[in-house]
């Protein structure tokens, strides 16, 4: 994951661009982004804390939201006994500001998250839909164009940080970060975005509307 302090002056100096005006091209790199502050590390450990449905070993789909300002957020697909199940688990508040994480190191404090419980939704999802949404994740997450680098001016940063894994297959396990989104990633932000509000008991119709589009814009 990015610094805060990073992503708080990409979005000045880059005016955090939104799905609605992605730039013309992906820019994915592969696994997550690699921590190395102390402090890093201890916000990622938080999140992974609270928001640890989202980590399990029965996730097959997973897309997770590190905001800026927002409560932090993993939206996916979890295969349980019964079938599959679309999830999407909240912190209640954003645990940076909440815990009052800082890169200064004159700032470090005691902090403890271990009190602090997420807001969880969870509904059965169809199996056809939840393959036609991992084959969305492995068409964007596989294809090496999307990997591609480009020129820095071309590159354009958004204030969230978003991170997608996908292990739907037997020994499938591919994780990519967005480094600056374009017209692939945003059709999995469309769709993560579609199974949170379904997760919490929002339109079928309304997912299967996303996926379509995706699904479009993919080619599939």
């Amino acid at each position: 994951m990015l610094t805060r302090l990073a992503i708080i002056t990409a979005a000045i100096l880059l005016f955090a661009r939104s799905p609605a005006n992605a730039g013309e091209r992906d820019h994915l790199e592969r696994g997550e982004k690699k921590l190395t502050a102390d402090y890093e590390f201890e916000y990622d450990r938080a999140i992974r804390h609270v928001l640890s449905r989202g980590w399990r070993k029965d996730v097959v789909v997973r897309m997770v939201n590190i905001p800026p300002f927002e409560p932090e957020t993993v939206a996916g697909i979890a295969r349980t006994a019964n079938g599959y199940t679309a999830f999407e688990t909240a912190a209640p508040k954003n645990l940076w500001y909440a815990l009052r994480f800082s890169p200064d190191p004159s700032h470090r404090e005691q902090r403890s998250y271990q009190g602090v419980k997420p807001v969880l939704h969870e509904r059965s999802l169809p199996e056809a839909m939840s393959a036609r949404i991992a084959a969305l994740w492995r068409r964007v997450l596989t294809d090496p164009r999307n990997y591609q680098k480009a020129e820095a001016e071309a590159v354009y940063m958004d204030s969230d940080q978003f991170t997608y894994t996908v292990s739907f297959l037997p020994r499938e396990h591919v994780t990519a970060y967005v480094a600056g989104w374009g017209p692939h990633s945003e059709g999995l932000i469309w769709v993560g975005r579609a199974i949170a509000n379904y997760a919490k008991g929002g339109s079928e119709k309304d997912l299967v509307k996303a996926v379509k589009k995706a699904e479009t814009k993919l080619g599939i």
